[in-house]
């Protein structure tokens, strides 16, 4: 995910799967570990688009463009875009059957998603 699509996808320079980051050397200058999964920044053409758009780049680093939003996960993880929907589709029914029983367990679906993915480590879970 790209906050307000500002940066083109090509500022992920590398991202490795758990598998994959074991044989890794973590850099945490240009790099980000998320639970097991590492993502490599060219921060320099990171830095250049943000320039274009007036976005303070002063302190540009892994940190900065993940946790502000502007290059990371769609969801909490990098697959969350497609269980959540999946998750999402069994409790969408209840809408047209009883709308408070819906909301009740949307509610209910949100708040033990979050603390899953906080209980797992996940960085983005640990902000909200």
């Amino acid at each position: 995910m790209f906050k307000n699509h500002i940066l083109p996808p090509m500022v992920v320079s590398n991202l490795y799967c758990p598998e994959c980051s074991k044989n890794v050397a973590l850099q945490v200058e240009c790099m980000i570990f998320d639970n097991n999964w590492i993502m490599e920044f060219d921060l320099t053409l990171a830095d250049g688009y943000l320039k274009r758009v007036n976005v303070n780049t002063e302190r540009i680093n892994p940190e900065f463009l993940f946790d502000q939003g502007y290059a990371t996960w769609n969801g909490f993880t990098p697959n969350d875009l497609d269980h959540r929907l999946t998750e999402r589709e069994k409790i969408v029914a209840l809408a047209a059957q009883n709308m408070r029983q819906y909301l009740a367990e949307m509610k209910r679906w949100g708040c033990e998603r979050v603390q899953k993915f906080r209980k797992a480590g996940w960085r983005k879970a640990q902000h909200c």
